[in-house]
């Protein structure tokens, strides 16, 4: 007798992919999309979490030992079990890599409409005295906390501009991290409006990869991003973020969308399509949006990538929308508050970056001889935790994690009715994605 009695997890999504298969997605636990056939799908509807799988086999007239196999099958990503014990991502009890976003400046040559640095162009770098504390305090917390993986962002203002003294920095961090075990992983989140040779060659021979600003193609670009004097900075990036990939440099481009370049959201996304870079359109901050044009501009922008996957066009390692995780689940939005957060220009390690200059704020320093890095994050601030009951019981949590937990209103993110219409289309493209692989090399 099979008395197991399969439940379907409170956290599926199952939508159709086309005409021929559906897809069931456990939106809590991490790559568990699977495409279903027409009976599939009916087994799934049939599993009410009081029926066997004896009494399912009768009722649906297939074999017990069939459904059994294919339960186990689904169990395996929690699609189902067998008791009502679904998992969920849980917050590991300390961290096993740091992240940091480092504001290596507040010098910049651009003049962004929605730049949020309130110390921007009121310093010069960060001093050598700064980067070899940071450099010391880093391998200190590596080696008393056993760290594997340390990852800098190097931003500001405009780090490329500090680019001379990193230079040294990088390779002497990395040798000092390889000694003790671990590995040392670093990008410069730049407007890439400044690339030498010398900048190419040394990001080639040292593995460092860029975060590239970009709002549009040309004038929705030039609009929200000009030089300090007025012109327009596309046709300057558009060459060198060419430049980049021509040498095989890891680039990842990141869209701020507001009112002035929701329009144009489909021809950006047709451009990095056709580069084949991967992408990240993130909602600005603090600003109101033309709703309607908002989900207009991304319906057809979505629907360009639909197309793309019947091209070869890689979605799932291409695109990411604000702070959502469709793929991979997250425990929360970002680093911050359990293995990261952001070093200011003199040392002192905040909790976000957009705190830079908030004398409100606490920050710690990382001249401070008592404490490590991990220490500093521990008793620093802890915005992530505060989430409303809404977004605890809604089963997306574990792929909008409430959103940015610095610009929450009432402990969930304002596009939360938008992540609902938006986050099924994700899960949709995926499916598409993985149709296209069915059909091409005839696997699942």
């Amino acid at each position: 007798m099979k008395l197991l009695i399969p439940i379907k997890s409170p956290n599926l999504l199952l939508r159709p992919a086309d005409q021929d298969y559906s897809y069931v997605v456990n939106c809590a636990y991490p790559q568990s999309l699977r495409l279903l056939t027409q009976p599939q799908v009916n087994i799934l509807a049939a599993i009410d979490g009081q029926s066997t799988i004896d009494m399912l086999s009768d009722r649906l007239a297939v074999s017990a030992s069939v459904l059994e196999q294919f339960f186990n099958l689904l169990a395996q990503t929690e699609i189902i079990r067998f008791d009502d014990r679904f998992s969920k991502p849980q917050k590991p009890t300390s961290p096993q890599s740091l992240n940091f976003w480092i504001h290596t400046t507040n010098r910049c040559n651009l003049a962004c409409s929605y730049c949020y640095i309130s110390t921007l162009n009121t310093t010069e770098g960060m001093t050598d005295a700064t980067k070899q504390q940071l450099l010391e305090k880093v391998v200190e917390t590596v080696v008393r906390r056993k760290l594997k993986h340390i990852k800098f962002r190097l931003a500001g203002g405009e780090p490329l501009t500090q680019f001379k003294s990193w230079k040294s920095f990088i390779p002497a961090i990395r040798q000092k991290l390889s000694e003790v075990g671990c590995r040392f992983e670093v990008s410069f989140i730049t407007n890439l409006t400044l690339l030498t040779d010398d900048i190419i060659a040394f990001c080639r021979e040292h593995a460092v990869s860029f975060g590239v600003s970009l709002d549009g193609v040309e004038t929705y670009n030039d609009t929200s991003r000009p030089f300090k004097q007025g012109a327009g900075t596309f046709t300057r990036i558009n060459c060198n973020l060419r430049t980049l990939l021509a040498h095989r440099i890891p680039v990842m481009v990141n869209t701020v969308v507001s009112n002035q370049n929701l329009k144009g959201l489909p021809n950006l996304t047709r451009y990095l399509i056709d580069l084949d870079v991967p992408f990240r359109y993130s909602i600005i901050k603090g600003e109101a949006l033309d709703a309607q044009l908002l989900e207009n501009s991304l319906l057809e922008s979505y629907a360009l990538m639909e197309d793309a996957i019947q091209t070869g066009w890689q979605f799932s390692h291409r695109h990411q929308f604000c702070d959502l995780k469709p793929h991979e689940l997250g425990f929360q939005t970002c680093a911050s508050g359990f293995s990261g957060g952001a070093i200011y220009v003199d040392g002192t390690l905040n909790y976000c970056h957009v705190h830079f200059g908030d004398q409100t704020q606490s920050a710690h320093s990382i001249f401070s001889p008592e404490l490590d890095l991990v220490d500093m994050i521990e008793q620093g601030s802890h915005e992530e935790d505060i989430r409303s009951n809404d977004c605890k019981a809604c089963r997306y949590n574990a792929v909008c994690t409430s959103g940015c937990p610095v610009y929450r209103v009432n402990g969930k993110d304002p596009q939360c009715s938008l992540y609902h219409r938006i986050i099924p289309l994700l899960y949709d493209l995926q499916a598409k994605e993985r149709l296209k692989a069915l059909r091409d090399f005839k696997i699942l």
